[in-house]
C-alpha cells in the first residue's frame, strides 16, 4: 500500500511540474529534464511513468477536457422540473467559467500550445468537441421535453453554437481584462443561450 501511494505521488508530482513549466516555457521549449528537475525526481523515474514528452502533455489535455465535459454532463442529472433545469443550467455556467477562472495555464495549453501539434492531439480535440456538443444536445432535449424549449431546432446544431459561444466568451475574458466579471457573464450567457429558445 505504502509503495502505491509513493508511486502515485511521484506521479501526480510529474503532472503538477508539467503543468507549470510548460505554461512557463510552452511545449516545445521545455524539456523532460525541465519536468522532473521541478517534480523534484530522477529523469528516470519520468519514463517509469511516461514513454515521452508528449504523453504527459496529452494527458494534462485529457484531464482538462473531462472537466468541461463533467460540467456539461451534470446538467440534466436529477432534473424533472422547468425550474431545477434553469437553476441547473446556471450551475453548469457558473461551473465553467470557474473552471476556465482556475485553470487559466491549461487553457492556455489547449488553445495556444496544441493547435496543429500532432495527429493524436489533433484527434483528441475533435472527440473532446464532439462529446461535449453530445452532451450538450442531450441538455437541450431535455428542455425540450420538459416544454422549455423550442423542438424545431436540431438539438446538435444548437449545441455546437452553444459550444462555440461558451467557448469564445471564457476565452476572450481570459485576456480581456475589461470584460464583466464572471458573476454577470454566467446571468448572461444563460440568458442568451437559452432564453432564445424559449418555447412561446
Amino acid at each position: 500500500m505504502g509503495a502505491k501511494v509513493a508511486r502515485d505521488n511521484r506521479r501526480t508530482r510529474l503532472l503538477n511540474a508539467a503543468r507549470e513549466v510548460f505554461s512557463q516555457k510552452g511545449f516545445h521549449a521545455a524539456t523532460v529534464d525541465d519536468i522532473t528537475k521541478a517534480a523534484g525526481v530522477a529523469r528516470g523515474t519520468f519514463y517509469l511513468y511516461f514513454a515521452e514528452k508528449p504523453a504527459i502533455f496529452y494527458e494534462l489535455m485529457q484531464s482538462f477536457f473531462e472537466l468541461v465535459t463533467d460540467a456539461g454532463l451534470a446538467i440534466s442529472q436529477d432534473v424533472d422540473t422547468k425550474e431545477a433545469y434553469f437553476i441547473r443550467v446556471q450551475e453548469g455556467a457558473r461551473r465553467l467559467a470557474h473552471l476556465f477562472r482556475d485553470n487559466r495555464d491549461l487553457v492556455r495549453l489547449a488553445y495556444r500550445e496544441s493547435m496543429g501539434m500532432d495527429e493524436r492531439l489533433e484527434r483528441m480535440v475533435r472527440n473532446f468537441y464532439r462529446r461535449l456538443a453530445e452532451v450538450e444536445a442531450q441538455n437541450i432535449r431535455l428542455g425540450v421535453s420538459l416544454g422549455l424549449l423550442r423542438d424545431d431546432l436540431d438539438p446538435m446544431l444548437v449545441a455546437y453554437a452553444h459550444v462555440g459561444m461558451m467557448e469564445r466568451v471564457f476565452l476572450q475574458w481570459q485576456f480581456d481584462r475589461s470584460f464583466p466579471p464572471v458573476s454577470d457573464l454566467e446571468i448572461q450567457l444563460v440568458q442568451l443561450a437559452y432564453f432564445g429558445l424559449k418555447k412561446q
